[in-house]
């Protein structure tokens, strides 16, 4: 239950306020003295520059700024490189928010007419969005989101507006406004996938076949758009490398980077895995100025107690849009790289990706500095871009307020009003270029109007979004004609990056041979190999034998590839791919995830598979195999609760997926999120006594926590709800009630007279609880 708001008094000019973000309790008191605190004017364009320091080799551009953007949390760069921004021009325009949720926002397309590589042409597409969060290109227009819905508008010719039409009115639907879907990224596999959400979607030609596990909600002239299932990640912004793979982040969390494809563990529908995220580096932060402008500032440990570097940020507490550096502007060394802004202390944070077998890890880049970091307070970095240009782009929302008006503490109020943070909002934004200083930035594409063919070419630019975009294109043309012309490029090409991204460009076309994989899994590379073996799953069943005797040759080969095996053996129907997954079963099945791997990848063939091994030497391979299909009996809490009790159940599942927010952090399912929360289900500090966990709710819980004899150090703070004068005693029952009786929890109702007593007995509480405080 992340950043959930409590509120107490604060007397400010003579009128008594009341702050949802306060905790009760909480010693609010000034870390540093307000007259030691720089000022925070607004600056314009050359003097916000000014105060950027850069690490050297660098150099920084404004490649637009006020009156050409406001607001900007978003963007996606079009075929022609022109800039499709979501602008978020009424949130936060003052310390209450008010006004904030009126049909104002802007979807926005940014040109660079004359090429001199600055913004001299703005178009507001649509002037009517609440708060735009997501937009994305489709063939024929754009889906965008706003605080609730997806939409599909249509691109007319001079930028007009066609159809507009809701297609998911559901993508976006609940939490606060921290805490809701965003993204929609064009992933290596051809799916659309989405931060602080479970749902993917794609773009489909009409007469397609729906791939399995998904369902179609909505049909164009162009299109049909299916929806499916994927794994719940991240908060604000997603990234992928060149192989498909995804990065996010929590706020004190900068970047997580799952080492499976999406949705890797979620073949089989008798068998859901849990795909698991590495952190890439430590969360710790270098700022060039002092940070006293953030939520928990007084407490203990947000802020560096002493020294020279006093008053400044010690971690990431707003981690957002990271991106994977794929851009061929920056020297090779940095190809790769994570990068994440923390616009609460203005800057933005470097780190080398870095794998080994089964995981992700990963370094800061530069040792106790950041890549990019400012003395303006004003300067917020929300999203990064790897730009058609080569370089990387920044987008700066440009505004005093970050906090969103739930979350916000008097402590920060005070922080905003004595800086006049609460002025000028909403009327400025920047995006700059972060570039090579001596290496200019590429030209603009001219990709639109291009024909398939001409395209193919592209699928080998050094630069991703290259790559990314003329593979779309072709895709979405349903051009089978350049099928030739690709596979030559699978064959001929000297770069493996290339090859991976024309194979699953003939995956797109529904163009993939047997042929084709054999090609590429000649490569000498072994995430080709890995790609070509993915891409092969949906061959005909006339390829099949071949295919299968494919995945016997590579079983072996090495851990890599043998686990792409694993995933895929199941989907070549012929027995010959079973035996291929019993040798790396043989030989593997020890590694992280190859069990796992296995098991998603019979999908349906389990029978089969236990007649090949018969009483196999694996005991933990067979004992996840005879659950596989076995539906849990999940016992149904609310069914066991009287008719009074399954109301308050009800309320309580209201406020923990609404007005709470309580699945930020903990899921939809109660199952955790890495880096975020622990698991509910299951968990003894749920079902256990009440009054250890009215304490949690009410006062928080930092720290490490062992949970079923499994230690959590995720780096979050679970803030309590104790001074909220929004949730009532009787409300923090109902939430306590729904998570001790969902999800096979029977731990009974909590009734409000625990708060309160609790409540009573803890009033002298004005920090968070460590796990070992409550033993």
């Amino acid at each position: 239950m992340k950043k959930l708001a409590f509120a107490t008094a604060l007397l400010i000019g003579g009128s008594l306020l009341a702050q949802k973000g306060d905790r009760k309790g909480h010693n609010m008191k000034d870390p540093i003295p307000a007259d030691q605190i720089p000022a925070a004017p607004v600056l314009s364009v050359d003097k916000a520059m000014k105060s950027i320091k850069l690490q050297e080799g660098f150099t920084l551009e404004a490649v637009a700024s006020e009156p050409n953007i406001f607001s900007p949390v978003s963007l996606v760069f079009d075929g022609d490189g022109r800039m499709w921004v979501c602008e978020m021009n009424t949130y936060m325009p003052d310390v209450d928010g008010k006004g904030e949720e009126v049909p104002k926002g802007n979807i926005a397309v940014l040109e660079d007419t004359n090429g001199d590589g600055k913004v001299d042409k703005r178009t507001v597409f649509l002037d009517n969005v609440i708060l735009p969060r997501t937009i994305t290109l489709v063939k024929g227009g754009i889906l965008y989101a706003d605080h609730t819905k997806l939409y599909f508008a249509e691109v007319l010719d001079g930028l007009k507006l066609g159809k507009h039409e809701v297609v998911d009115p559901l993508y976006a639907k609940g939490g606060s406004l921290e805490h809701k879907p965003n993204t929609m990224l064009y992933g290596l596999d051809n799916w659309y996938y989405n931060a602080k959400s479970d749902k993917k979607y794609k773009t489909l030609p009409l007469d397609a076949a729906i791939p399995a596990g998904s369902s179609e909600i909505y049909r164009s002239k162009y299109w049909k758009l299916v929806r499916g299932k994927s794994d719940y990640r991240g908060q604000w912004g997603l990234s992928m490398d060149d192989y498909g793979r995804l990065y996010h982040n929590g706020n004190n969390s900068p970047a997580a980077g799952e080492y499976l494809r999406p949705g890797s563990l979620m073949k089989n529908p008798g068998y859901r895995g849990k795909m698991g995220s590495s952190r890439i580096g430590g969360s710790g932060v270098y700022s060039i100025r002092i940070n006293p402008g953030v939520n928990r500032g007084y407490m203990k440990n947000t802020l560096i107690g002493s020294g020279a570097n006093k008053g400044k940020l010690k971690n990431f507490t707003a981690a957002s849009g990271n991106t994977v550096y794929r851009g061929d502007n920056f020297p090779a060394n940095f190809y790769g790289m994570s990068l994440t802004p923390e616009p609460a202390g203005n800057l933005i944070s470097a780190r080398t990706i870095v794998e080994k077998e089964g995981s992700l890890g990963g370094k800061e880049i530069f040792p106790k500095a950041e890549i990019l970091a400012s003395t303006d307070e004003r300067f917020r970095p929300v999203n990064l871009y790897t730009a058609p240009d080569g370089s990387l782009y920044i987008v700066d929302m440009y505004h005093g307020i970050l906090q969103h008006k739930v979350f916000v503490t008097s402590y920060l109020r005070k922080q905003i009003l004595n800086r006049g943070l609460d002025k000028n909002n909403n009327t400025m934004g920047r995006i700059y270029r972060l570039r090579w200083q001596a290496k200019k930035a590429g030209a603009q594409p001219k990709l639109s109007k291009l024909k398939s063919a001409q395209l193919v070419k592209h699928l080998a630019h050094a630069n991703g979004w290259w790559r990314d975009t003329a593979r779309r294109l072709i895709i979405e043309s349903g051009d089978k004609s350049v099928t030739p012309a690709i596979v030559a490029l699978i064959k001929e090409s000297k770069d493996h990056r290339a090859q991976i991204n024309a194979l699953w460009t003939l995956e797109g076309l529904n163009a993939v041979s047997i042929d084709v994989v054999k090609a590429a899994l000649a490569s000498k590379h072994v995430k080709v190999k890995v790609n070509a073996i993915a891409v092969g799953e949906n061959l005909p069943s006339s390829a099949s034998k071949e295919m299968a005797s494919l995945l016997v040759q590579n079983a072996t080969n090495n851990y890599e590839v043998a686990l792409q095996v694993a995933l895929s053996a199941g989907a070549v129907q012929d027995s010959q791919s079973l035996v291929a997954l019993k040798t790396v079963l043989d030989k593997f099945s020890s590694k992280k995830y190859i069990r796992e791997a296995a098991i998603s990848g019979l999908t349906g063939r389990e029978t089969e598979f236990r007649e090949l091994i018969g009483d196999y030497k694996d005991k933990k391979f067979m004992g996840m195999l005879s659950k596989v299909g076995v539906k849990k009996k999940v016992v149904d809490g609310r069914k066991k609760l009287d008719s009074k009790g399954k109301k308050i159940f009800d309320a309580g599942k209201e406020l923990y997926h609404g007005r709470a927010t309580c699945f930020g952090c903990h899921s939809p399912k109660g199952e955790g999120m890495p880096n975020m929360g622990p698991p509910l289900v299951k968990s003894e500090w749920v079902t256990g006594s009440q009054e250890r966990l009215a304490k949690v709710m009410l006062h928080g819980l930092m720290g490490p926590i062992k949970v079923n004899n499994k230690v959590y150090k995720t780096p979050m703070i679970m803030p309590g709800l104790g001074a909220n004068a929004s949730f009532k005693d009787s409300d923090l029952a109902a939430i306590a009630t729904y998570i001790r009786n969902e999800w096979g929890n029977t731990a009974g109702v909590v009734k409000a007279s625990v708060f309160k007593t609790v409540r009573e007995q803890t009033k002298a509480r004005n920090t968070p609880y460590n796990a070992k405080d409550l033993k």
